[in-house]
């Protein structure tokens, strides 16, 4: 048999870093060009409460300590490799804390190492790790195992703030912390008034900011029938637990098939969630909070992502709970072999890993098996667009931005319909193939909400207007920016032309110099 080391915990961290150290050599990936490359994540430290008062970068998120721990990595003026290892950081202490948490849970010493070791080494880390946006399922993961460990060791103030942190960090964590808690009185009554309107308080501290500035909740359902509702759901949940047993294939990509209840697929997803139940049943404890950790993914609510593989993240940490005296038990039992098996699995979980650590170097080593593999991807094929605008490649980028915007007859798939024709315009802009591109911009305009997204539209429609030679249409759709104290720059200018061309002299006189005393 293996000697344990002294320090287990240390195990745990060393594990965690080492399987994913790959992340070291990723760069801003996905939505990290959002969040951090265009700054709408990051908030400057001397107004860092501005975090607290506004949405997350841009979304219908209120994720204050998300944009704070970016924010305070900008602030460092820190390269990519220190984004990925602040959240390689957190990944190590979700992984030590899910140590922690078995023990707390009754789970043996041993047991609970085990359990540590294979969230560590486990290839669903490599999402977490290697995007740097995804930082905030560790984070929860962190406060949500702090508050069962503090709430069973009947510490009120410290429970009160695991559960107010994670509610300030994802939305998830407001969902899962209460029902959690639940699980444990349930099982594990503690009859502590204190310890209950300590929680409640926190509770409560985390939703009322966000009534007060979390912007309009942008997710909805996607329209199904409750035949192809219940089946879809099911599917999912087949692909993550399939994810999680065998992790042999790394993808990112959300888009998925309509499925109906009636298929193999649903029936067998149906099989794992009463399977689940079933466990949850007789073993209480982990496996109950395993159950509940997977409510978030059955879209129970409305969110983007019909399936993504950070939808695994925290319930992992009780599958790996759950799974880890199983294990020993079978280690024992098979004492000549089991630790060559078990050493052995967990390497190889741990090449996986790093392997899959190796895709976030860039857009193009991320997204390219994915379109390869999946043409539906077609968030997938608007970051290969946008790479292949940046390296000048404007045919490609055309032919993977008109693979974004065109939806596909049962299959659900996520992108921002409204960058990506915007971004296509701009190509055909680029182009001069003037009338598509105000073909591309009106429709864009059509689905796009965001106030400041629609003057751009707006200006880069008026651009492709004026170079037709509808210097009146130019001029009538910049009228109302060119009146804001902040208007555009670049609309100032491209109205002053259309006024010029219409013999309007005096008036584009006005506005030029205007455009040449305005802040960029």
């Amino acid at each position: 048999m293996l000697a344990w080391p002294a320090r287990p915990r240390t195990l745990v961290a060393l594990a965690a870093v080492v399987s994913h150290a790959s992340a070291l050599w990723g760069g801003f990936v996905w939505l990290d060009h959002a969040h951090i490359t265009d700054g709408l994540a990051i908030v400057p430290l001397r107004h860092i409460s501005m975090a607290f008062t506004q949405g997350f970068a841009g979304t219908g998120f209120y994720r204050p300590l998300m944009a704070a721990s970016l924010s305070l990595d900008a602030a460092l003026g820190a390269p990519a490799w220190w984004f990925h290892a602040m959240s390689l950081a957190w990944h190590a202490a979700a992984s030590v804390m899910v140590l922690i948490t078995a023990q707390a849970l009754g789970t043996k010493t041993r047991s609970a190492v085990v359990a540590g070791l294979i969230f560590a080494v486990h290839p669903m880390g490599a999402l977490v790790t290697g995007a740097i946006a995804f930082r905030s399922e560790a984070m929860i993961t962190c406060a949500l195992l702090a508050l069962l460990v503090f709430h069973l060791q009947r510490r009120p103030w410290a429970s009160a703030c695991a559960l107010l942190l994670g509610g300030l960090t994802k939305e998830t964590a407001l969902v899962l912390g209460p029902l959690f808690i639940v699980a444990l009185e349930v099982e594990r009554p503690s009859k502590r008034w204190k310890l209950w309107l300590c929680e409640a308080a926190a509770f409560a501290m985390a939703v009322m900011p966000r009534l007060l500035f979390s912007p309009a909740w942008h997710a909805h359902f996607a329209p199904l029938t409750t035949n192809y509702a219940v089946g879809t759901r099911l599917a999912a949940l087949l692909k993550t637990a399939a994810l999680a047993v065998f992790p042999f294939r790394h993808t990112v990509c959300d888009a998925f098939p309509v499925t109906a209840a009636w298929s193999l697929v649903s029936m067998l997803g149906a099989v794992v969630l009463v399977g689940i139940g079933w466990l949850a049943w007789k073993q209480r404890g982990p496996a109950v909070l395993l159950l509940i950790a997977l409510l978030p993914s059955l879209h129970l609510v409305p969110i983007m992502r019909w399936w993504s593989p950070h939808y695994v993240y925290v319930p992992m940490a009780f599958a790996c709970i759950v799974v880890a005296e199983p294990v020993v038990r079978l280690w024992r039992e098979r004492s000549r072999w089991g630790s060559a098996v078990a050493v052995a699995a967990l390497v190889m979980l741990c090449l996986q890993s790093l392997s899959s650590g190796l895709r976030y170097r860039s857009d193009v080593t991320l997204w390219q098996p994915e379109v390869a593999h999946d043409p539906t991807c077609r968030e997938g094929h608007f970051y290969m667009g946008e790479a292949a605008r940046a390296a000048g490649h404007l045919d490609e980028a055309v032919a993977h931005y008109e693979a974004a915007v065109t939806s596909h007859a049962r299959v659900i798939a996520y992108v921002d319909q409204g960058a990506a024709l915007q971004n296509l315009g701009v190509v055909r802009l680029s182009q001069s193939r003037f009338d598509d591109a105000v073909a591309i911009f009106r429709s864009a305009l059509a689905v796009v909400n965001e106030p400041s997204e629609r003057r751009q539209i707006t200006h880069n429609l008026a651009t492709a207007e004026l170079r037709l030679g509808h210097a009146e249409q130019a001029e009538d759709l910049l009228r109302q920016e060119t009146e804001r104290n902040d208007a555009l720059k670049a609309s100032l200018f491209v109205r002053a032309h259309a006024l010029a061309r219409l013999g309007r002299r005096h008036e584009a006189d006005v506005l030029m110099a205007r455009y040449k005393t305005a802040l960029p």
